[in-house]
Formats: structure tokens, C-alpha cells, sequence
């Protein structure tokens, strides 16, 4: 059976753009954020990995970091972006 795109696509059309656009820039700031704590992790920055590995429940530490780097690279993506748009940009099509 195949899967289909076409009601993710009809939902994301009924958005009103200003929201589609932070979406966008928020997933583009998560992405960033993971991005460098997987380079912290694989580099063992600080002996980061050396500590989340040798804890009792290295699941814990490493959900706590994704969710704070989502969180703060996301928000400043966001708020990068917003603080980018030029007067009229933000108007409805």
C-alpha cells in the first residue's frame, strides 16, 4: 500500500504562512542544534561522552541536552528570522 502525501500537504496549506514560516525556521534551528551536540558527543568535547556513558541511565542526560538544545537553537532561529523580515513580508497572499 502506498503512502500518501496529499493530506500532510493539504493540512500544511491551511497554515497561515506566518506560522509555516516559523515551523520552517524552527525545524531548521533543532536541526542545527542536534547537529552540534551529535559533534559534541562523537568529539567528546569537555569529556562529555566520557560522563553521559559512565552515568547509571545514559538515556537520561542525552534526552535532557536534545531537548535543551532543540528549545534554545529553535527559539533563535525563529527569533533570527523574524527579526530579518522586512516591512511588508509578513503580509498575507
Amino acid at each position: 500500500m502506498p503512502v500518501t502525501l496529499q493530506p500532510i500537504r493539504r493540512w500544511w496549506r491551511t497554515l497561515p504562512r506566518l506560522i509555516r514560516f516559523l515551523l520552517v525556521n524552527c525545524a531548521i534551528g533543532v536541526t542545527g542544534g542536534w547537529t552540534l551536540l551529535v559533534a559534541l558527543i562523537a568529539t567528546d568535547t569537555a569529556h562529555l561522552r566520557t560522563l553521559i556513558w559512565n552515568s547509571s541511565s545514559p538515556a537520561t542526560p542525552i534526552l535532557l541536552l536534545a531537548a535543551g538544545f532543540a528549545i534554545t537553537f529553535g527559539s533563535a532561529a525563529m527569533g533570527a528570522a523574524v527579526m530579518a523580515l522586512r516591512p511588508g513580508d509578513d503580509d498575507e497572499e
